[in-house]
């Protein structure tokens, strides 16, 4: 599985896990997108129906900061291939239980997760000490979109979104 970290070196080195996923020979250095590009600005989400897309061409994540990046950023990797994720919470200790606010690491294990390589998911998520607090966070949004496709996915996330019925 090929995975791509555009890094802009926002944040600090010894907490980016971009870095860490490289490090730990997850994945590799990039200076442009390849594969599916995990862009929140998105207006597709991540889907089953990019599995194959994922297994031949990889996933880059653009590791940047929440604090320093804007709408404009992201709109420069805003493409055809771009995918947002579904509505998950952060277990990075950052930005803890925040929506949408993932780390680069919790963002390529909940997109691997999603196109059915959990395998691979965990043990990226094992490479921080703190990633069993994603998954398990996570575990009940992410079995419900895992294979699922993209409408399927935004039902889901809309049904999420609307909270519990009074």
């Amino acid at each position: 599985m090929n995975i791509y970290v555009i890094e802009f070196d926002e944040d600090d080195p010894k907490k980016c896990t971009g870095k860490r996923m490289i490090k730990f020979g997850y994945a590799r250095k990039s200076y442009r997108p390849f594969g599916i590009v995990l862009n929140p600005l998105s207006q597709i989400p991540v889907s089953a129906e990019d599995r194959e897309t994922v297994k031949r061409w990889g996933i880059t994540v653009i590791d940047s900061s929440w604090n320093k990046s804007n709408e404009e950023f992201f709109m420069k990797f805003n493409n055809k291939f771009s995918r947002r994720l579904p509505f998950l919470l952060a277990g990075n200790p950052i930005n803890y239980a925040k929506p949408f606010k993932l780390s680069s690491i919790e963002a390529v294990a909940a997109a691997l997760y999603i196109v059915e390589e959990v395998e691979l998911a965990y043990e990226i998520m094992n490479k921080v000490k703190w990633g069993h607090t994603f998954l398990e966070l996570n575990r009940d949004l992410l079995e419900l979109y895992k294979g699922k496709g993209k409408e399927e996915i935004l039902n889901i996330e809309a049904e999420v979104m609307k909270g519990p019925q009074q």
